[in-house]
């Protein structure tokens, strides 16, 4: 119990250690400012059965995580930036507990006698898991793929608990099902594309296919479709199918089409960005090339069939969005869980053994940190001509990784542990370097919405009312309205031809006529890329 309190600790102060530093330091950008205020609008107008946008339905993406981050706001009694991004980041530190909790009885199953595994074999896949650059990204950033991933990673690992382990196959449909329906509410029935995608192939690898045709199947495909039917239902009730229904078609046809990144944006994001965001533990792959760790995994079937559907759940979901040229990184993180199940088998294996082979002790322990430290000497070059000065914690943090690396280079380290204790310690000291040094900048010269905001109150004096004409710039309203609290009333126009009295209305460039440029005053702006008209009449 001890132990389990304390692997909880760990997990939670590590993760806390790693995300929260400077948090709130920039302003929102992505489809964070629509994530909070769609979240912020359900609390202010009561309505939580359809996503809205100032009155307008939103459609795009189910209301799961909205109605999460709605719950999240109301307990904290905060709309900040620091807590809408910190609620992704508590889910992914949750997600990191779920691992170690099935890791940890995999391993227990694995000895099949009274078993003591220590505190680092226990906590291998979460550390891991934490510091992940593609999971990292997701963990400060108030969007989706947080809250979406830690229910998809639930989904398709409690399955394999219960279904594998357990031997409960009604369970493991059941409690896969309960969070794949949440996943369907959540961001549509992609989350049903990552869970038979390990399951189907898995099946076939094992011929057991037949199994797949089961009792216990069916009850888990009534549970995920039984909990979407609660929303959708009294949805069509309201307004009928159409609206969501076509909003989906639309968002998976975009998908398909590459209406939002062109083919050499989507090759590089899954060729360079993707080795990038999963190393270095994407790199202990190279782990399956060694026979003797092979022999390893072989010699236990649980082992085995653990790595196998790991393999097929990450590397399957990467295959399947790499063939459509829309699909982003980011709709991979579902499925790194399984990446990091593969990563931490091998890790497991070589501080069983207290043994690196001579391939990872070249490549982490001697060209890594020297990859690092002529980075660090560029990186010097560069700050001593920037007229940019960091944050002295900045600087700290610089030094402390020039000494680790040092060290790491010079010394003839060989065990696994202290690789693994380098590799964490890495991720940690990179991330804190790129946000104290990014992020302060970000936010003295990149503040282009909190700035935007304030020059629209400074024009509009003490007026209490804005209309938007056909626009919704969320980023530039969650501070005018929620943050800063410096216009009150904000409505949406879906008709610009007969403009309100007395009243201040924001045009884009592209949606404001001739007539109203010659018959009102009007106040350009220019916030971040979009030019905007803010008319008075």
């Amino acid at each position: 119990m001890k132990k389990t309190l304390f692997t909880i600790f760990i997990l939670f102060f590590f993760g806390f250690a790693l995300y929260f530093p400077f948090l709130g330091e920039k302003e929102f950008q992505g489809e964070e400012g629509r994530r909070v205020l769609i979240a912020l609008q359900m609390l202010e107008n009561k309505e939580f059965l359809i996503p809205e946008l100032f009155n307008e339905p939103y459609f795009n993406k189910p209301p799961l995580f909205n109605w999460a981050l709605a719950g999240f706001f109301f307990i904290t009694k905060s709309y900040s930036e620091v807590t809408a991004r910190f609620f992704s980041s508590l889910c992914l530190i949750l997600t990191s507990l779920f691992l170690v909790f099935i890791w940890k009885k995999l391993l227990t199953e694995y000895k099949k006698i009274s078993f003591n595994p220590s505190l680092i074999e226990i906590l291998i896949p979460g550390l891991i898991f934490l510091t992940t650059p593609e999971v990292i990204d997701k963990a400060i950033r108030a969007e989706i793929e947080g809250f979406y991933t830690m229910l998809i990673t639930i989904a398709v690992y409690s399955w394999f608990y219960f279904y594998e382990i357990k031997n409960k196959k009604i369970t493991a449909y059941i409690v896969s099902g309960i969070f794949l329906g949440l996943g369907i509410l959540t961001k549509t029935f992609q989350a049903l594309v990552f869970f038979y995608l390990a399951l189907f192939s898995y099946f076939i690898f094992k011929k057991r296919l037949k199994e797949f045709l089961s009792i216990p199947h069916i009850l888990g495909i009534f549970t995920y479709l039984g909990i979407f039917s609660l929303w959708a239902i009294l949805v069509s009730l309201k307004i009928g199918f159409k609206p969501f229904i076509l909003a989906w078609i639309y968002q998976y046809l975009s998908l398909a089409k590459a209406q939002e990144m062109s083919f050499s944006q989507h090759f590089k994001a899954y060729t360079i960005f993707a080795f990038l965001g999963y190393s270095p533990w994407l790199w202990f792959l190279i782990s399956y090339k060694n026979k003797n760790f092979t022999s390893f995994i072989k010699s236990n079937p649980l082992f085995y069939n653990f790595a196998i559907f790991s393999f097929f759940f990450f590397f399957l979901s990467y295959i399947f969005h790499f063939l459509f040229p829309g699909a982003r990184l980011r709709y991979i993180l579902p499925s790194a869980s399984g990446l990091i199940f593969l990563s931490t088998l091998s890790i497991y294996y070589y501080i069983k053994q207290n043994y690196l082979p001579e391939n990872l002790k070249i490549l982490f322990l001697k060209i890594l940190p020297l990859i690092n430290l002529i980075l660090l000497v560029t990186g010097f070059i560069y700050l001593s001509f920037s007229k940019y000065k960091p944050e002295k914690i900045f600087y700290t943090f610089y030094f402390l990784f020039f000494i680790i690396n040092l060290i790491f280079l010079l010394k003839n380290f060989s065990s696994p542990k202290y690789l693994f204790a380098f590799l964490l310690s890495i991720v940690f000291l990179l991330k804190t370097l790129y946000v104290s040094f990014y992020y302060p900048l970000h936010k003295e010269k990149m503040n282009h919405f909190r700035n935007g905001a304030f020059k629209i109150a400074n024009i509009m004096v003490n007026k209490k009312e804005l209309y938007l004409c056909q626009t919704t710039p969320h980023h530039l309203l969650y501070y005018l309205k929620y943050k800063y609290k410096l216009i009150p009333h904000i409505y949406y126009l879906k008709t610009c031809s007969n403009l309100p009295e007395n009243s201040f209305i924001l045009f884009r460039e592209d949606n404001i006529s001739e007539e109203i440029l010659k018959n009102y005053k009007i106040y350009p702006l220019k916030i971040r890329t979009k030019n905007y008209f803010l008319v008075s009449s």
